[in-house]
C-alpha cells in the first residue's frame, strides 16, 4: 500500500469510529506545506507543531498529520490528538493495521480521561501528564527547600523545575505545580527524556524572542524578534547592542536561554562569546565580551534586584557562554 493510499485507507477508516464518538466533523488531515496566514488558530497549530516534531518555528507545516478534535463536557472545549502520518505508515508497514488502530484508539481514549477525570488525577501517568509538563527557571539559593522533593536542574544558582501545567486560561492565567521525585520515579522514564519532552512544551508553550529597543517588548506581535523561526532574517547585531532575550509571554522568559540551539544562535548574532545578564526570571540580557567589564554588569544586576519583588530575582551572578568551548558558565566575582 501506498503512503497516499494509506492515508486515504486512515480518513475513511477513522470517520467511521462512531462508537469511538468520532465523525467527519471531529477529523481533518494538515498536509506538508499547509499555511493559514488569515486563521490565528491555523497558524497557532502550525507553529506549535513544527515545533514539537521538528524543533523548528516556521508558519509552513512541515510534514503530514491528522488531527481528531474530542469535544468535552463544556461548549468550546476540547482537546486535541495529533498523529504523525509519516511516523503512523512506517508502523503501518512494520506492524500492520491493528497496531495502527491501537495508537489512534489510544489517543482518543487519553483524551476522554482527561475530561473525566482532570490533570492532577492523571499525574502519575507519563503519557497522560507529557504534555503538560513545562520548565520554569528559579534562583536555587532562594528556593532551596521548597526545592527539596522537586524535580529540576541546576546551573550555577539557578534551578530550572519541572512543573505540570493544571490549566491556562486568560481569565487565572498559568497554573502549575511542581513535579515531585515521588511521581517521577513512578513513571519509570529517562531523566532526559523526560527533560526533552518538558523543554519542547515550553518552547510550543512561549517560543524564544530577541527583542533590541524597551518599545519592542511592549505587546509586540508575535512575529517580531523571531530570530529562532526557519527563515529569520535577523542575523546578527552590533557589539554594543544589549539584546533582550525572552519568550512571546516574556513570562518567565529567561527560559528562552535553555532552549536548544539558542545560545549558540546568539554566538553567531553576536560574532562570538558574550555575558548574560538574567535581569528576572522573565528575561536575559546580552553583552558582547571586550565591551562592558564582567563586574559593571554585576553592579547593574545587583542594582535591578534591589529594585523588584524577590520572588522575581532568578541569580545574583553574570553568566558567560564561551563559543568556542560551548560552555554557559557562572563567574565568580
Amino acid at each position: 500500500m501506498t503512503y497516499e493510499e494509506f492515508k486515504d485507507e486512515l480518513w475513511e477508516q477513522v470517520t467511521k469510529k462512531s462508537e469511538w464518538g468520532l465523525s467527519e466533523d471531529n477529523i481533518k488531515i494538515y498536509n506538508n506545506g499547509f499555511s493559514a496566514p488569515d486563521d490565528e488558530n491555523e497558524q497557532k497549530f502550525i507553529r506549535d507543531t513544527n515545533i514539537r516534531y521538528h524543533k523548528k518555528e516556521s508558519d509552513i507545516l512541515i510534514g503530514d498529520f491528522m488531527v481528531i478534535n474530542i469535544n468535552g463536557p463544556e461548549e468550546d472545549v476540547k482537546h486535541q490528538c495529533r498523529l504523525d502520518l509519516n511516523a503512523l505508515y512506517e508502523d503501518f508497514g512494520k506492524l500492520g493495521w491493528k497496531f495502527v488502530w491501537k495508537v489512534v484508539k489510544n489517543n482518543v481514549d487519553l483524551s476522554n480521561q482527561l475530561f473525566e477525570t482532570g490533570v492532577l488525577s492523571l499525574i502519575n501517568d507519563y503519557n497522560a501528564a507529557r504534555e503538560k509538563l513545562i520548565i520554569r527557571p528559579i534562583n536555587y539559593t532562594d528556593n532551596k527547600y521548597s526545592l527539596k522533593e522537586a524535580v529540576y536542574k541546576k546551573i550555577g544558582d539557578i534551578a530550572l523545575v519541572l512543573y505540570l501545567v493544571m490549566y491556562e486560561n486568560k481569565v487565572q492565567g498559568l497554573g502549575t505545580t511542581k513535579i515531585h521525585k515521588e511521581t517521577f520515579g513512578k513513571w519509570g522514564k529517562d531523566f532526559e527524556e523526560v527533560w526533552e519532552a518538558a523543554l519542547t512544551n515550553t518552547y510550543v508553550l512561549a517560543p524564544p524572542r530577541m527583542y533590541f529597543t524597551p518599545d519592542e517588548c511592549m505587546e509586540p506581535p508575535y512575529e517580531r524578534g523571531a530570530f529562532m523561526a526557519f527563515g529569520s532574517k535577523m542575523k546578527s547585531f552590533g557589539k554594543l547592542q544589549t539584546p533582550t532575550v525572552t519568550t512571546t509571554k516574556q513570562i518567565n522568559g529567561a527560559i528562552a536561554m535553555f532552549y536548544p540551539g539558542v545560545k549558540e544562535k546568539i554566538a553567531s548574532m553576536a560574532g562570538g562569546s558574550y555575558y548574560v545578564a538574567f535581569t528576572s526570571i522573565h528575561e536575559a540580557r546580552i553583552h558582547c565580551v571586550n565591551t562592558v567589564p564582567p563586574r559593571t554588569i554585576l553592579s547593574s544586576i545587583k542594582r535591578v534586584n534591589k529594585a523588584f519583588d524577590p520572588e522575581e530575582i532568578l541569580t545574583r551572578k553574570v553568566y558567560y557562554y564561551d563559543a568556542k568551548k560551548d560552555t554557559f558558565d557562572m563567574l565568580e566575582l
